[in-house]
């Protein structure tokens, strides 16, 4: 499935760091836009939950964190997206949203990753319209949870 669009009925979560949660737990649009300090940024990484298939949302979660290639600190969180519902709400002002499957393969000490995928399509940081993309992604989030 490498390269293919993710089913809509599925989910993925996204890892915001600390300073995109707000303080009623929230996570706020900023975790969905693309980094205006990266313009070689193109897509924002995401990881697919029904990649581990027959296992608990709680397994799934932690297979998340044991391959995540960045450090989620205290205060993160684990944003899920339901893929379908989320590109309808986009729709509305934004039509073109692909979840795309990118699995990683093994790199020196980190272990393949076979749930990483990408939201691509999206415009560049700090533009008003990546913005707006980020904070309807944002409202469609279903459920949030520690990173660590």
């Amino acid at each position: 499935m490498t390269g293919d669009n993710l089913p809509g009925d599925n989910h993925v979560v996204r890892y915001a760091k600390p300073t995109s949660v707000r303080t009623d737990g929230k996570v706020g649009g900023s975790a969905f836009c693309l980094r205006a300090n990266r313009p070689d940024d193109t897509s924002l990484s995401v990881n697919w939950l029904e990649c581990f298939r027959n296992r608990t949302k709680d397994e799934q979660l932690a297979e998340v964190r044991r391959l995540a290639r960045l450090k989620m600190r205290e205060g993160g969180r684990l944003a899920e997206l339901n893929i379908g519902a989320t590109k309808q709400h986009v729709r509305t002002v934004f039509d073109g949203l692909p979840f795309i499957h990118k699995p990683l393969a093994a790199e020196d000490e980190f272990e393949a990753d076979p749930s990483h995928s990408e939201i691509t399509g999206l415009s560049q940081g700090n533009s008003p319209e990546s913005e707006l993309i980020g904070d309807m992604i944002a409202q469609s989030i279903n459920a949030v949870y520690p990173a660590v």
